[in-house]
C-alpha cells in the first residue's frame, strides 16, 4: 500500500500540515476513455453486492475491507424548486443511470432540500409534462415517490447512492444572502432539519445501496443568522449541530455513512485537527470539502501554494492513525464542459493531479445535461457545466471533461487493491521542459498538458499519449492516467535513446534488430553467455543496445520518475 506522505505532526498546528504528494499512479483499467468503460472494472470498485460500507483509517471499505474509492457524479434537481431531479423529461431514468454507470461512475450524489422532504408534494399536473415527459409512469407521483425510483434505477446498475441535505428551501445554492448559508433560517428551523434527515434515513434504511448521506452543504454565513463556527456552543456551532444530526441518523439506520462538510462554504476543515466529530457509532463519518476556481483565485497556475492551501484546509485529515483521521470526500468540483475558460488551463488540471495522488474519493459537480427549474437559470436549457450534453445521452463537449475525469476514476492505493503504481514508477519518466507557465517541466508540464485540449494540439487523450512525443516525454503521466502500459513506457524510452546497427550476413539476411532478436534467443549465437552477460558486453552495447534495452537487460539512463512539484 502507499500511504500518504505527510510532515510530521507531533504538536504541529494544522498551518504546518499539509498532505504530501506520492508518485504513483492508477491502474490502467477503466481510465481514460472518453466514452463507455469497462463495466466489470467499475463493478469491482464498488466493492461487495451487499453495498454496506464503513471506514477503515482514511479509507471506506466494503464488508471484506477492501478499498472502495467513490468515483461519483452529482445528479441535482432534487433541491430546486419541484423537487425532481434533472432528465427525466429527456430520458428513462434507469437508462440515465445506465450512461453515468457505463461512463466509469460508481456513485450519484443527489441533493435535496428540508421543504420538499418535509412537505412532500405532487408534481403539479401542469408540469407533469415538462418534469417527466420521458417517465410517464412517474405521473401522479409525490416527490419522495419520484426520488423512490430514482434511486432504485441507480441501486439496479450497482451506482452507490449519497443524499445531500443541499438547502433548506427549494431554491439553487449558494451564497451569503439566499438564507441558506446555515443548517436553519426562519422558515425551516433546525427542528424541521434533524426531521428531514431522519425521515430520509428511515425511508432507506432497507435500500442498501444507499449508503451515506451528506448533513449539509456548503455551511457559510447567512444573512440573516450569522457565521458558523466549528466548536465552541450556541446555535451557529456546526460541529454540535453536524454530531447531533449524524447520532440521530444512525440510530435509525446504522448502516449508513454519515458525511460531515466543513465551513466557508465546505473548504474550510481545519477545526477537525483540535476537535474531530465523534459519532455514537466508529467507523461511520466521512469528512467532505468542496473546490472550485475561484475558491482560491489567488493560487491559479501556482500547483505548489494550492497543494499547501488544499493540505491546511482538508487534506491533512488524510494523515494515518491520528485523532483526526478520516476518509475525505471531495462531493463537489468542477468546471466547464468545453475546458473554455483561464481555469481550465489552470486551476482544473492542478485540482485534478491532487486528488490523484492523494488519491481522494470526489463527486464531479455535476451530471447534468439541462438546468431543472430555478430563480436563476433558463429552464431546460443546457448547463455547459454537465459530464452530459442536453440530450442527457452523450458527453458534452466531445467528452472533453469526462475524459479529464476518468484519469482519476480508478484507485490506486488503499485496503486491497492492486495497484500498477510501482511498474509506471519503474518503467517510466517525464523529461519534458516545457519553458511555459512558470517555468515547469516534467510532470509539472505533463500533467497540465493531459488534461488541457488545446495544449494537446486538440489530440484526444489516447492519441496524445500513444501518437506523438508524448508518449516518450510525458510516458510517466500518461501511464498513472491509464493513457499507456509500462511496458508501453520502457520501449518508447528505449527507442528515443538507442538503435540496433548489426549486419551478420546471416543467410537470413536479417539485420539490426531482426538480427539482434535472433541473437538474444539464440545460446550460440551469444557465445554460450547469459543473455544478461551478453547484453552488458562491449559488442552488444555497441550493436544490439535496443534490443537489449526493450529486453530490460540494459535500463536506458533516465531522469526518474517524477513528482509533482513535490
Amino acid at each position: 500500500m502507499v500511504a500518504s506522505a505527510c510532515r510530521s505532526s507531533c504538536g504541529a498546528a494544522p498551518a504546518e500540515l499539509h498532505w504530501g504528494a506520492v508518485a504513483a499512479c492508477p491502474p490502467a483499467e477503466a481510465l481514460g476513455r472518453a466514452f463507455a468503460v469497462d463495466a466489470a472494472a467499475v463493478d469491482a470498485a464498488v466493492g461487495t453486492t451487499t453495498a454496506k460500507k464503513r471506514t477503515q483509517g482514511r479509507w471506506i471499505v466494503d464488508a471484506t475491507g477492501t478499498r472502495v474509492k467513490l468515483a461519483c457524479v452529482n445528479w441535482a434537481g432534487a433541491e430546486v424548486k419541484d423537487g425532481i431531479v434533472g432528465g427525466l423529461q429527456a430520458r428513462n431514468v434507469t437508462s440515465i443511470a445506465a450512461t453515468f454507470k457505463s461512463m466509469g461512475f460508481n456513485c450519484v450524489r443527489f441533493p435535496w432540500s428540508v421543504w420538499m422532504v418535509q412537505t412532500n408534494p405532487q408534481v403539479p399536473d401542469d408540469l407533469q409534462e415538462s418534469l417527466l415527459a420521458a417517465n410517464p409512469q412517474l405521473m401522479g407521483l409525490r416527490t419522495l415517490e419520484v426520488l423512490d425510483a430514482v434511486i432504485d434505477a441507480c441501486a439496479s446498475v450497482q451506482l452507490l447512492i449519497f443524499l445531500d441535505n443541499h438547502v433548506s428551501d427549494g431554491t439553487w445554492c449558494c451564497s451569503d444572502f439566499d438564507e441558506n448559508g446555515l443548517w436553519y433560517n426562519s422558515r425551516w428551523p433546525t427542528r424541521d432539519w434533524l426531521e428531514a434527515h431522519v425521515t430520509l434515513a428511515a425511508r432507506y434504511a432497507r435500500r442498501p445501496w444507499v449508503v451515506g448521506t451528506e448533513l449539509r452543504n456548503e455551511v457559510r454565513a447567512s444573512a440573516p443568522g450569522g457565521a458558523p463556527h466549528w466548536g465552541g456552543g450556541g446555535p451557529n456551532d456546526w460541529h454540535a449541530a453536524a454530531t447531533e444530526a449524524g447520532n440521530a441518523i444512525l440510530a435509525v439506520n446504522p448502516e449508513i455513512l454519515i458525511a460531515v462538510g466543513g465551513i466557508n462554504y465546505g473548504k474550510d476543515l481545519s477545526g477537525v485537527y483540535r476537535l474531530p466529530v465523534k459519532l455514537d457509532k466508529p467507523n461511520k463519518l466521512v469528512y467532505t470539502a468542496h473546490s472550485y476556481s475561484w475558491s482560491y483565485p489567488w493560487l491559479a497556475d501556482r500547483y505548489q501554494a494550492l497543494h499547501g492551501q488544499l493540505g491546511k484546509d482538508w487534506g491533512f485529515i488524510v494523515q494515518e492513525q491520528r485523532p483526526f483521521t478520516a476518509p475525505v470526500w471531495v462531493s463537489e468540483f468542477g468546471t466547464f464542459s468545453d475546458c473554455h475558460k483561464d481555469s481550465c488551463a489552470n486551476w482544473w488540471p492542478d485540482f485534478l493531479q491532487y486528488l490523484l495522488q492523494g488519491d481522494f474519493d470526489w463527486a464531479v459537480w455535476h451530471g447534468d445535461g439541462t438546468w431543472s427549474r430555478d430563480d436563476l437559470h433558463p429552464f431546460h436549457g443546457p448547463t455547459n457545466y454537465g459530464v452530459l450534453a442536453a440530450d442527457w445521452q452523450t458527453p458534452a463537449a466531445s467528452g472533453e471533461l469526462l475524459a479529464a475525469l476518468q484519469t482519476v476514476q480508478a484507485p490506486w492505493s488503499g485496503p486491497g487493491v492492486n495497484s500498477s503504481a510501482q511498474r509506471c514508477n519503474a518503467h517510466c519518466a517525464d523529461s519534458w521542459d516545457s519553458g511555459w507557465s512558470n517555468g515547469r517541466a516534467n510532470a509539472a508540464a505533463c500533467a497540465p498538458c493531459l488534461r488541457n485540449r488545446p495544449c494537446r494540439g486538440n489530440l484526444s487523450v489516447e492519441d496524445w499519449c500513444n501518437n506523438g512525443w508524448a508518449k516518450v516525454s510525458c510516458s510517466w503521466t500518461c501511464c498513472r492516467a491509464g493513457l499507456l502500459e509500462p511496458q508501453t513506457c520502457e520501449e518508447s524510452r528505449c527507442q528515443s535513446r538507442y538503435s540496433d546497427n548489426y549486419d551478420p550476413s546471416w543467410p537470413s539476411r536479417l539485420v539490426n534488430t531482426s538480427a539482434c532478436l535472433i541473437c538474444l534467443q539464440d545460446e550460440q549465437c551469444r557465445g554460450f553467455r547469459s543473455r544478461s552477460s551478453w547484453c552488458t558486453s562491449p559488442w552488444a552495447a555497441t550493436h544490439c543496445q535496443l534490443t537489449c534495452c526493450t529486453a530490460g537487460f540494459v535500463a536506458p539512463s533516465k531522469k526518474s520518475a517524477s513528482l509533482f512539484l513535490q
